[in-house]
């Protein structure tokens, strides 16, 4: 058959607009809906955050949740403490090991007591000099100052003075007076023997001549008494010192106006120095004069000097219930000041040979009020125990009572104890 033969003989299927649906409204019963044209795929962004915000949701919760429960479970654990027992303070090995509890033994041995005290530097009144004009003027010239070295001698200062120049005019008209006197008493003296005049008439030549040599002494003596030299410029104060030193004090400046009670200048000798503490009254019974000393700086305790205790206070000042200890100290190398603080702990020798029990000094402690030791009762267990405690030297405190020899205490770790059962 031909092509032409096999053609629809349906005049409306060459005609493509009969193959179009006749109307939307009007489908056929078998076919789909037609999609509308320009019409966009819709996208599935909020499905994806939607589900990222309940996955984050549900991860919050389950944090919050998990933390609660670490929360609890670290209420429901036991601390690690001790606990007091009865007369037993009770620990785990754990806790022992944590703090590096420790102990030593009660020991009997000999102790020289070591008092320690707290100090002032002072000058050594042998070795200071206070220099000041002993009448009124203005100064002239400063010549010394502040840290300057002085040897005996040297010029200070210069003061004009008019009442030392009075004194020193005075001087030089006693001196004229003195020596007509003296030569009318040696021409007196030679006529007498040549009898041209009485004996009386030498007599009376002696007599003014002596008034005369004691007017021109006390005139002397009085420029002295101010503090000024024969023979120098007149009405001319020279502030000299009267020791080797330093200044180490300065109260005047040119010009000023001075008056016969200020202390121009203070110079000292700082080679050796005085040590002033204030000991306890409990405490005296062990020092003596000659007692060694070390002596500190409190603020470089690494530098230590020696001195010696030179004098024990008689009288206990009933406010502090203390008295005065003098220390006398060689200051060769200039380490220690006037004015400085210093711990100074004196070893005592008045016991000396005394055998006592003894436990480190960092094993007692203080539990209301009371000396306290801990005493070794097993691994875990101690027993707080009150002690009382006598004289200490560097590392041991004497325990006069509450002990027994061979008892063992807690020696580090005292405090970490004391703080969780004694708070």
């Amino acid at each position: 058959m031909s092509t032409e033969e096999r053609r629809p003989t349906n005049p409306d299927a060459s005609n493509p607009a009969s193959s179009r649906p006749a109307s939307s409204n009007h489908p056929s019963s078998g076919d789909p809906p037609a999609k509308e044209p320009g019409a966009s795929k819709k996208k599935p962004w909020p499905f994806i955050v939607g589900a990222v915000a309940i996955l984050a949701v549900i991860l919050v919760v389950f944090l919050v949740k998990r933390s609660k429960g670490d929360v609890k479970a670290s209420e429901e654990r036991p601390r690690d403490v001790p606990r007091l027992d009865g007369k037993w303070i009770r620990f785990s090995p754990g806790y022992a090991s944590n703090v590096k509890l420790a102990f030593a033994p009660v020991e009997s041995a000999d102790i020289l007591p070591v008092v320690s005290v707290t100090g002032t530097v002072a000058f050594d009144p042998e070795k200071v000099a206070a220099i000041g004009a002993r009448i009124s003027g203005r100064v002239r010239r400063v010549v010394k100052f502040n840290g300057d070295p002085v040897k005996p001698g040297d010029l200070l200062a210069e003061i004009e003075s008019a009442e030392l120049g009075q004194a020193q005019t005075s001087v030089l008209s006693a001196k004229a007076h003195s020596e007509a006197a003296a030569a009318n008493e040696k021409r007196e003296t030679q006529l007498a023997e040549a009898k041209v005049v009485s004996q009386r008439d030498a007599e009376l030549a002696h007599a003014t001549a002596s008034a005369a040599r004691a007017e021109l002494f006390a005139a002397e003596q009085r420029v002295r008494a101010l503090g000024g030299n024969i023979g120098t410029e007149v009405g001319i104060l020279h502030l000299t010192s009267p020791i080797e030193g330093k200044i180490v004090e300065l109260n005047v400046s040119r010009g000023q106006s001075v008056e016969p009670s200020l202390t121009a200048f203070r110079v000292a000798d700082l080679s050796r120095v005085w040590i002033e503490l204030a000991v306890f009254e409990r405490e005296l019974g062990h020092i003596d004069p000659g007692d060694t000393v070390d002596i500190s700086p409190q603020t470089n305790t690494t530098v230590t000097l020696e001195g010696k205790i030179a004098h024990v206070g008689d009288v206990i000042d009933l406010d502090t219930r203390s008295a005065p200890v003098r220390i006398v100290v060689e200051n060769k190398e200039r380490q220690l000041r006037p004015g400085q603080s210093v711990l100074a702990r004196i070893h005592t020798t008045r016991e000396k040979g005394s055998t006592a029990l003894l436990v480190p000094r960092d094993a007692v402690t203080t539990v209301d009020g009371k000396n306290t030791v801990f005493v070794f009762h097993d691994d875990t267990s101690v027993e707080p125990r009150a002690v009382v405690v006598g004289g200490k030297d560097g590392t041991r405190i004497e325990v006069v009572s509450g002990l027994a020899l061979g008892e063992r205490v807690v020696s580090s770790g005292v405090f970490a104890l004391k703080s969780e059962v004694f708070r």
